[in-house]
Protein backbone atom coordinates (compact mmCIF):
# COMPACT_ATOMS: atom_id res chain seq x y z
CA UNK A 1 0.00 0.00 0.00
CA UNK A 2 2.87 2.35 0.83
CA UNK A 3 4.47 1.71 -2.57
CA UNK A 4 1.15 2.36 -4.28
CA UNK A 5 0.78 5.73 -2.53
CA UNK A 6 4.32 6.71 -3.52
CA UNK A 7 3.53 5.75 -7.11
CA UNK A 8 0.40 7.91 -7.06
CA UNK A 9 2.34 10.84 -5.62
CA UNK A 10 5.01 10.59 -8.31
CA UNK A 11 2.61 10.21 -11.23
CA UNK A 12 0.18 12.78 -9.87
CA UNK A 13 2.66 15.64 -9.51
CA UNK A 14 2.00 17.09 -12.97
CA UNK A 15 -1.75 16.74 -12.63
CA UNK A 16 -1.61 18.42 -9.23
CA UNK A 17 0.40 21.30 -10.67
CA UNK A 18 -2.11 21.72 -13.50
CA UNK A 19 -5.03 21.86 -11.04
CA UNK A 20 -3.18 24.39 -8.88
CA UNK A 21 -2.57 26.66 -11.88
CA UNK A 22 -6.18 26.38 -13.04
CA UNK A 23 -7.45 27.09 -9.54
CA UNK A 24 -5.31 30.20 -9.20
CA UNK A 25 -6.46 31.47 -12.58
CA UNK A 26 -10.18 30.84 -11.99
CA UNK A 27 -10.00 32.40 -8.52
CA UNK A 28 -8.39 35.53 -9.93
CA UNK A 29 -10.93 35.82 -12.75
CA UNK A 30 -13.85 35.32 -10.36
CA UNK A 31 -12.64 38.10 -8.08
CA UNK A 32 -12.19 40.46 -11.03
CA UNK A 33 -15.76 40.04 -12.29
CA UNK A 34 -17.34 39.50 -8.87
CA UNK A 35 -18.57 35.94 -9.45
CA UNK A 36 -18.70 33.79 -6.33
CA UNK A 37 -20.29 30.49 -5.33
CA UNK A 38 -23.28 31.57 -3.26
CA UNK A 39 -24.66 28.18 -2.33
CA UNK A 40 -22.96 27.52 1.01
CA UNK A 41 -25.63 29.09 3.22
CA UNK A 42 -28.40 27.60 1.08
CA UNK A 43 -26.86 24.14 1.31
CA UNK A 44 -26.45 24.30 5.08
CA UNK A 45 -30.04 25.40 5.60
CA UNK A 46 -31.35 22.71 3.26
CA UNK A 47 -29.24 20.03 4.94
CA UNK A 48 -30.55 21.06 8.35
CA UNK A 49 -34.16 20.56 7.20
CA UNK A 50 -33.28 17.12 5.81
CA UNK A 51 -31.29 16.12 8.90
CA UNK A 52 -34.28 17.04 11.10
CA UNK A 53 -36.79 15.25 8.86
CA UNK A 54 -38.77 18.47 8.24
CA UNK A 55 -40.61 17.47 5.06
CA UNK A 56 -43.11 20.32 4.76
CA UNK A 57 -40.65 23.01 5.83
CA UNK A 58 -38.15 21.76 3.26
CA UNK A 59 -40.82 21.89 0.56
CA UNK A 60 -41.68 25.51 1.44
CA UNK A 61 -37.98 26.43 1.60
CA UNK A 62 -37.32 24.96 -1.85
CA UNK A 63 -40.33 26.75 -3.33
CA UNK A 64 -39.18 30.11 -1.95
CA UNK A 65 -35.61 29.51 -3.08
CA UNK A 66 -36.72 28.59 -6.60
CA UNK A 67 -38.51 31.94 -6.85
CA UNK A 68 -35.49 33.99 -5.82
CA UNK A 69 -32.34 32.10 -6.84
CA UNK A 70 -29.63 34.74 -7.21
CA UNK A 71 -26.44 32.79 -6.53
CA UNK A 72 -23.75 31.31 -8.77
CA UNK A 73 -23.68 27.49 -8.76
CA UNK A 74 -20.32 27.07 -10.49
CA UNK A 75 -19.17 25.35 -13.66
CA UNK A 76 -18.93 21.56 -13.48
CA UNK A 77 -19.11 20.78 -17.21
CA UNK A 78 -19.33 22.52 -20.57
CA UNK A 79 -22.55 20.77 -21.58
CA UNK A 80 -25.74 21.92 -19.70
CA UNK A 81 -27.06 18.38 -19.26
CA UNK A 82 -23.72 17.10 -17.95
CA UNK A 83 -23.50 20.16 -15.69
CA UNK A 84 -26.89 19.37 -14.16
CA UNK A 85 -26.07 15.68 -13.74
CA UNK A 86 -22.74 16.38 -12.05
CA UNK A 87 -24.35 18.85 -9.67
CA UNK A 88 -27.19 16.54 -8.62
CA UNK A 89 -24.94 13.49 -8.27
CA UNK A 90 -22.63 15.48 -5.99
CA UNK A 91 -25.60 16.82 -4.05
CA UNK A 92 -27.07 13.35 -3.54
CA UNK A 93 -23.84 12.17 -1.92
CA UNK A 94 -23.77 15.25 0.31
CA UNK A 95 -27.42 14.86 1.30
CA UNK A 96 -27.17 11.14 1.95
CA UNK A 97 -23.94 11.09 3.94
CA UNK A 98 -24.27 14.36 5.86
CA UNK A 99 -28.00 14.83 6.35
CA UNK A 100 -29.41 11.34 5.83
CA UNK A 101 -26.99 9.37 7.97
CA UNK A 102 -26.51 12.36 10.25
CA UNK A 103 -30.26 12.45 10.78
CA UNK A 104 -30.48 8.81 11.81
CA UNK A 105 -30.86 6.82 8.59
CA UNK A 106 -29.31 3.39 8.37
CA UNK A 107 -25.90 3.75 6.70
CA UNK A 108 -26.47 1.06 4.09
CA UNK A 109 -29.94 2.38 3.28
CA UNK A 110 -28.49 5.84 2.71
CA UNK A 111 -25.71 4.56 0.44
CA UNK A 112 -28.14 2.43 -1.56
CA UNK A 113 -30.40 5.44 -2.10
CA UNK A 114 -27.42 7.53 -3.23
CA UNK A 115 -26.52 4.81 -5.73
CA UNK A 116 -30.09 4.54 -7.03
CA UNK A 117 -30.47 8.27 -7.60
CA UNK A 118 -27.05 8.42 -9.27
CA UNK A 119 -28.21 5.74 -11.70
CA UNK A 120 -31.53 7.49 -12.30
CA UNK A 121 -29.83 10.84 -12.97
CA UNK A 122 -27.40 9.26 -15.43
CA UNK A 123 -30.34 7.95 -17.46
CA UNK A 124 -32.01 11.38 -17.73
CA UNK A 125 -32.10 12.92 -21.20
CA UNK A 126 -33.01 16.50 -20.27
CA UNK A 127 -31.98 19.10 -17.69
CA UNK A 128 -35.58 19.34 -16.49
CA UNK A 129 -35.75 15.60 -15.75
CA UNK A 130 -32.46 15.83 -13.82
CA UNK A 131 -33.86 18.56 -11.57
CA UNK A 132 -37.02 16.52 -11.05
CA UNK A 133 -34.85 13.70 -9.74
CA UNK A 134 -33.07 16.22 -7.52
CA UNK A 135 -36.35 17.27 -5.93
CA UNK A 136 -37.44 13.65 -5.47
CA UNK A 137 -34.07 12.80 -3.94
CA UNK A 138 -34.05 15.49 -1.24
CA UNK A 139 -37.68 14.81 -0.34
CA UNK A 140 -37.07 11.04 -0.15
CA UNK A 141 -34.14 11.44 2.21
CA UNK A 142 -36.10 13.87 4.38
CA UNK A 143 -39.07 11.53 4.67
CA UNK A 144 -36.83 8.59 5.56
CA UNK A 145 -35.07 10.67 8.24
CA UNK A 146 -38.44 11.69 9.63
CA UNK A 147 -39.46 8.05 9.91
CA UNK A 148 -36.14 7.12 11.53
CA UNK A 149 -36.55 9.78 14.21
CA UNK A 150 -40.02 8.73 15.36
CA UNK A 151 -40.36 6.28 18.25
CA UNK A 152 -41.55 2.86 17.20
CA UNK A 153 -45.18 1.83 17.59
CA UNK A 154 -46.68 5.32 17.65
CA UNK A 155 -50.43 5.27 17.32
CA UNK A 156 -51.96 6.91 14.26
CA UNK A 157 -53.25 9.80 16.38
CA UNK A 158 -49.93 10.58 18.07
CA UNK A 159 -48.06 10.23 14.78
CA UNK A 160 -50.48 12.73 13.23
CA UNK A 161 -50.05 15.05 16.21
CA UNK A 162 -46.25 15.01 15.88
CA UNK A 163 -46.45 15.83 12.18
CA UNK A 164 -48.99 18.58 12.75
CA UNK A 165 -46.75 20.23 15.35
CA UNK A 166 -43.71 20.01 13.05
CA UNK A 167 -45.62 21.58 10.16
CA UNK A 168 -47.15 24.39 12.27
CA UNK A 169 -44.27 25.42 14.53
CA UNK A 170 -44.33 28.86 12.87
CA UNK A 171 -47.84 29.41 14.19
CA UNK A 172 -49.26 30.03 17.66
CA UNK A 173 -50.29 26.40 17.97
CA UNK A 174 -51.51 24.90 21.26
CA UNK A 175 -52.78 21.60 22.58
CA UNK A 176 -56.39 22.41 21.60
CA UNK A 177 -55.32 22.92 17.98
CA UNK A 178 -53.48 19.60 17.98
CA UNK A 179 -56.38 17.76 19.63
CA UNK A 180 -58.83 19.18 17.08
CA UNK A 181 -56.56 18.13 14.21
CA UNK A 182 -56.33 14.50 15.36
CA UNK A 183 -59.98 14.29 16.45
CA UNK A 184 -59.39 13.60 20.14
CA UNK A 185 -60.34 15.35 23.34
CA UNK A 186 -57.67 17.45 25.04
CA UNK A 187 -57.41 15.08 28.01
CA UNK A 188 -57.28 11.92 25.89
CA UNK A 189 -54.55 13.30 23.65
CA UNK A 190 -52.59 14.53 26.69
CA UNK A 191 -52.54 11.05 28.23
CA UNK A 192 -51.73 9.16 25.04
CA UNK A 193 -49.06 11.61 23.83
CA UNK A 194 -47.25 11.45 27.17
CA UNK A 195 -47.47 7.68 27.30
CA UNK A 196 -46.09 7.18 23.78
CA UNK A 197 -43.45 9.94 23.56
CA UNK A 198 -42.51 10.57 27.18
CA UNK A 199 -43.26 14.28 26.71
CA UNK A 200 -46.32 16.49 27.04
CA UNK A 201 -47.79 18.08 23.93
CA UNK A 202 -46.66 21.54 25.08
CA UNK A 203 -43.14 20.29 25.75
CA UNK A 204 -42.99 18.89 22.23
CA UNK A 205 -44.30 22.16 20.75
CA UNK A 206 -41.60 24.16 22.53
CA UNK A 207 -38.93 21.61 21.60
CA UNK A 208 -39.95 21.89 17.94
CA UNK A 209 -39.89 25.70 18.00
CA UNK A 210 -36.47 25.75 19.64
CA UNK A 211 -35.13 23.33 17.02
CA UNK A 212 -36.34 25.70 14.31
CA UNK A 213 -34.85 28.65 16.19
CA UNK A 214 -31.44 26.94 16.32
CA UNK A 215 -31.59 26.42 12.56
CA UNK A 216 -32.41 30.06 11.90
CA UNK A 217 -29.73 31.28 14.31
CA UNK A 218 -27.08 29.17 12.56
CA UNK A 219 -28.06 29.45 8.91
CA UNK A 220 -29.95 32.71 8.41
CA UNK A 221 -29.35 36.43 8.83
CA UNK A 222 -32.61 36.99 10.72
CA UNK A 223 -32.59 39.11 13.88
CA UNK A 224 -33.82 37.72 17.20
CA UNK A 225 -37.01 39.73 16.82
CA UNK A 226 -37.62 38.30 13.35
CA UNK A 227 -37.01 34.75 14.59
CA UNK A 228 -39.38 35.32 17.51
CA UNK A 229 -42.08 36.58 15.14
CA UNK A 230 -41.49 33.78 12.62
CA UNK A 231 -41.96 31.14 15.31
CA UNK A 232 -44.97 32.92 16.85
CA UNK A 233 -43.42 33.76 20.21
CA UNK A 234 -45.32 36.59 21.90
CA UNK A 235 -42.21 38.78 22.06
CA UNK A 236 -38.47 38.76 21.49
CA UNK A 237 -37.89 38.80 25.24
CA UNK A 238 -40.08 35.73 25.76
CA UNK A 239 -38.31 33.92 22.93
CA UNK A 240 -34.93 34.64 24.50
CA UNK A 241 -36.16 33.51 27.92
CA UNK A 242 -37.51 30.21 26.54
CA UNK A 243 -34.40 29.61 24.45
CA UNK A 244 -32.12 30.08 27.49
CA UNK A 245 -34.36 27.81 29.61
CA UNK A 246 -34.35 25.02 27.02
CA UNK A 247 -30.73 25.18 25.87
CA UNK A 248 -28.82 26.77 28.73
CA UNK A 249 -27.56 29.43 26.30
CA UNK A 250 -28.84 32.78 25.14
CA UNK A 251 -29.47 33.07 21.37
CA UNK A 252 -26.32 35.18 21.12
CA UNK A 253 -24.22 32.63 22.98
CA UNK A 254 -25.58 29.88 20.75
CA UNK A 255 -24.69 31.84 17.61
CA UNK A 256 -21.19 32.62 18.88
CA UNK A 257 -20.59 28.98 19.77
CA UNK A 258 -21.50 27.77 16.29
CA UNK A 259 -19.79 30.59 14.44
CA UNK A 260 -16.53 29.40 16.04
CA UNK A 261 -17.24 25.88 14.82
Amino acid sequence: MEDLIKSYEKRGAKAKQKIAQSHAKSSSEAKEIGTYHGTYQFENLMLSYIRDGEVEKLRIFLEKTAQSMDFHIGTLAADPLRQAKNMVIGLSALVGKVAGIGGGMDVEDAYRLIDLYTQEVEQCSSVESVYLQQFNMVMDFTELVRQAKLPENLSREVFSAVQFIADHAHESVGIDDVAHHVGMSRSALTRRFKAETGKTVNEHIIETKIRDAKRLLRYSDMSYGEIAATLAFSSQAYFQTVFKRETGLTPGEYQNLHSKE
